[in-house]
């Protein structure tokens, strides 16, 4: 026995919705279907079938025959080929096609005026051209992907669904506050700073002491690769080691986040939760020269002091909130830091700009918002508060 996988295999296909309905008819030829008599070539027959539908034989049953046998008139003949079982079971007068045998179809018959009467009954007789599409569908299995009725569709379940208020609460929503310093950590040598006392409270949690005091040459190697990323000069390690005063250390700072540098190191930490990439990404990963333009806008921010808000919604809209000021532009290159292949077919497009819309949303979401939307793409979040229907909407 071999036909156990065949018709698995045609049943898998049915229940993916690659060819149903088409494929739980595929077997109406007798009036005890056999399972034999699906071939292996089956389901490529009937995919090549689908496609002939779609491009060229919807639209003339829509056209030139629904109106008669099937549409919003009364069905002649008791003919109604608004959907394949309607196809399928013929009328009054008997079947109107044989699958896979468009020669012994009474409706090709018809419609090439081999005999009466000939169809379409109020119109001029079709194009070769459509006889032949429609006698290749029917060879292919006459398969249809839906009626030629347009019907309502349920809502989506995903709408139905709402936020709790209690998600109100998500860490992310919460305002900023001002926090006092713990009162409780006493040392007589440490803390130095209101800082320090949040430290020393977690030390004092886990039962740990603070390092000793860093060495001279140490401090300023540290602070210097922190925040510019690069060591300090000779003549700067010189001045701090025989100078490691409060003042001086205050004045090295300041040196330091004055120097150019320091745009370069803090934003290449913004530029990673931006995506931000110098080329376009896949197989081909081709130079993006414009991709500079966001880069420079994020360490010119640092170097001077952007107020965070406006950082923000430049990124978001600068062509609209400040369309006359460049930086602002430059700003939105957030937008499009993303991946883009550069190399798509005509059927690709409309996918490709749906994978953009969802990278900017991801990032908008995972940089700004603290909220990982991506997964809603597919279904509602199971872990952040938003439902699939506000990932659309946004």
């Amino acid at each position: 026995m071999r036909t156990g996988l065949v018709g698995r295999s045609v049943a898998a296909l049915a229940f993916a919705g690659v060819l149903a309905p088409a494929a739980a008819s595929a077997f109406e030829q007798t009036d005890k279907p056999s399972i034999t008599s699906v071939t292996a070539d089956h389901p490529r027959q009937m995919a090549a079938g689908l496609a002939i539908f779609n491009r060229r034989v919807r639209p003339v049953l829509i056209a030139r025959c629904l109106k008669c046998h099937g549409g919003e008139a009364e069905v002649q003949s008791g003919f109604n080929l608004a959907t394949r079982e309607g196809l399928l079971a013929g009328g009054t007068n008997g079947k109107a096609i044989t699958l896979g045998n468009s020669r012994g179809s009474r409706l090709v018959r018809l419609i090439s005026h081999v005999e009466e009467p000939h169809m379409p009954q109020d119109g001029a007789k079709l194009p070769a051209a459509e006889i032949e599409q429609i006698a290749a569908w029917i060879d292919h299995g006459a398969p249809y992907d839906e009626g030629l009725i347009p019907t309502a569709k349920p809502a989506p379940s995903w709408t139905e669904r709402t936020i709790d208020a209690k998600a109100r609460d998500f860490w992310s929503f919460q305002p900023l506050a001002i926090s006092k310093p713990p009162e409780d950590a006493t040392h007589s040598l440490w803390p130095r700073n209101p800082l320090d006392a949040f430290i020393q409270k977690g030390l004092d949690r886990h039962k740990l002491a603070p390092n000793s005091e860093a060495a001279p040459r140490t401090l300023i190697r540290r602070v210097t690769f922190d925040l510019i990323g690069l060591p300090p000069t000779a003549g700067d390690l010189e001045a701090f080691e025989s100078n490691p005063s409060p003042a001086a250390y205050t004045a090295l700072v300041d040196r330091l986040l004055a120097s150019p540098h320091y745009g370069n190191r803090w934003a290449r930490h913004w530029l990673d939760l931006a995506r931000f990439a110098e080329s376009h990404g896949f197989e081909h990963d081709y130079d993006r020269p414009t991709a500079y333009h966001y880069r420079d806008f994020v360490i010119r921010a640092f170097n001077d002091d952007l107020p965070y808000d406006r950082f923000i919604r430049w990124q978001l809209a600068g062509d609209e909130l400040a369309p006359h000021d460049s930086l602002a532009l430059m700003a939105t290159g957030f937008l499009a830091a993303g991946v883009h292949s550069t190399q798509i077919t005509k059927n690709e497009v409309e996918k490709q700009r749906y994978d953009e819309l969802d990278d900017m949303l991801a990032t908008t979401g995972n940089a700004l918002l603290g909220l990982s939307i991506g997964c809603a793409r597919c279904h509602d979040h199971k872990f952040d508060p938003i439902p699939q229907a506000d990932y659309y909407r946004l």
